[in-house]
Parts: structure tokens; sequence; C-alpha cells
């Protein structure tokens, strides 16, 4: 049967990581989808820890040198058989157990978009819950891409083919690919429920690469709009209203709940 999601995951040396955003992806209710798992050749155990579960046949893994995290994505994405693909980073989980069958439902009941979006959390190593990305404003214009959180996205694996990640940018190509995507007039649906929990400290969010990151947003506004100053100043300002900074001791608990049934679900499928 071919898979309706195909998940992907590109990693390198994230051994703390990797098994928790493995059982989250396992634990799905839905298991209509293959899962795939592309190793950028980590020196730590990363890869030992993913070829645990190379007897799963939902299972996928790929070791090989990419020039980057988007190079070893469009590898992935050229692997993929799904009809929708979903990202899933390293240290990154699906909110629930039922992520996958929500989103298979609201594709199904809203058939003529190409790609979904949803609702972010953001959580620290405490499993804290520290941000939330939520009730999203479209103006269906390219402003929008500033609106869209990448981890959340469900895309149709033609289109992620067709337009792929320009692997020139380090850290900024989700946003560059979002552009093209609103600028090639590949429609989209907002759906208001969270989807995924990200771990604060990644690739985009950490202090390491803030600077690279600005360099390269600045680079992509540049082809996008005429006064690209005041277009990045302005969505800074508008992307702090909205990443709502939070201590919410509900979904922290919930989080923290949910991340340590998936640690003992693990073990168990080990």
């Amino acid at each position: 049967m071919k898979p309706f999601f195909s998940i992907i995951t590109v990693t390198k040396n994230t051994e703390k990581k990797i098994n928790l955003t493995v059982a989250s992806v396992l634990s799905q209710s839905f298991k209509n989808f293959e899962y795939i798992i592309v190793d950028g050749y980590s020196s730590d155990s990363t890869f030992v820890k993913i070829n645990r579960y190379s007897k799963n046949k939902k299972i996928k893994i790929y070791r090989r040198r990419d020039k980057n995290f988007y190079d070893g994505l469009n590898f992935a994405i050229s692997k993929a058989k799904g009809n929708y693909i979903s990202i899933l980073n390293s240290g990154d989980i699906y909110f629930s157990k039922s992520i996958l069958k929500n989103i298979y439902k609201n594709i199904l009941a809203n058939k003529n978009f190409q790609f979904y979006f949803s609702n972010l959390i953001y959580f620290n190593k405490k499993t804290q819950v520290k941000r939330i990305w939520d009730n999203v404003m479209l103006s269906y214009s390219l402003l929008d891409a500033f609106k869209i959180p990448h981890p959340t996205i469900f895309l149709r694996r033609e289109i992620a083919r067709k337009y792929k990640y320009n692997d020139n940018f380090k850290i900024s190509a989700d946003l560059d690919f979002i552009f093209r995507l609103i600028k090639n007039n590949i429609n989209y649906k907002y759906l208001n429920f969270f989807t995924v929990a990200m771990e604060t400290g990644g690739m985009s969010t950490g202090y390491d690469n803030i600077f690279i990151k600005l360099k390269e947003d600045l680079k992509i506004l540049k082809k996008y709009f005429r006064n690209y100053i005041p277009v990045f100043l302005i969505q800074k300002l508008n992307k702090i209203k909205s990443l709502k900074i939070t201590q919410d001791l509900v979904y922290s608990k919930y989080v923290k709940k949910y991340v340590n049934y998936l640690i003992l679900s693990n073990k168990k499928i080990l």
C-alpha cells in the first residue's frame, strides 16, 4: 500500500534527541505512513541508535555525506513515496498520538489545498513550554511566509520535489522555500490546532547561528521586496508579538507527561 504520509527526519550528531523523535512518529495512531531518516555521517552514537529501528518496515534509513541539512532534506524528499510530506527535526515531537489522524481527516475535508500548516509549541530541555505560535491571521500575500511555522507543514510530495530547498542557504532555506510556494500560487490551509512541539536551541533558534540567520533572511527578503529593510524590521516585530512568551503550566505539564510516555514507549520498542 502506498503510504499517505512520508515523515522525514534529517539528522547529524543528535544522539540525545533522536530516540524521542522516532518514538513520537511510531506512537501515531494513524499507521499509513513511511518514516525516512537520513543521517549525515554522525560522529557520535546517533546512527547506532537509528539503526536499532532498522527491522521496522515503516522506517527507511539512509547514511550519506551531504552539503548541509537542506541537501539531506532534498535527498529524503526524492526517496519519499507518500502523498504528503512532513518534516520532523531531531528533538521535535508530534504534539500527541493523534496528529497524523487529525491531519488526514482535515486533508480529506479540505481537498483543494496543496499544503497545510498549524500551531507550534516551543519547549526547553526541562520540557517547560516557553513560546506558543498560534491563532495565525492570514493575508494571502507574500507576508504570510512570516506567519507559517515550517515544522508544522504537510505538503504534497510533487510540490516538494518541484520546488526543493535551496541548499545554498545554511539556516534560512525554509523561509525561502515558503516564499517560493506562495509566489507560485501554491494554495494553503491553516489548521488551528497544535501539531508539533519543537525543542528550543535547534539550528534556527540557537544563539550560535543568529547572525548567519539574519544575513540569510535579509538576502532572501531582498529577492521578494523592494523595501526589504522595513519589511524585515516589521516582520521581526510582528513575530515577537505573535510568539507568546509563556510559562504555561498546563501545556508544560502536558508536554512533560507526553515526553515521559514517549521515553517509556521507546524502551518497549527497543
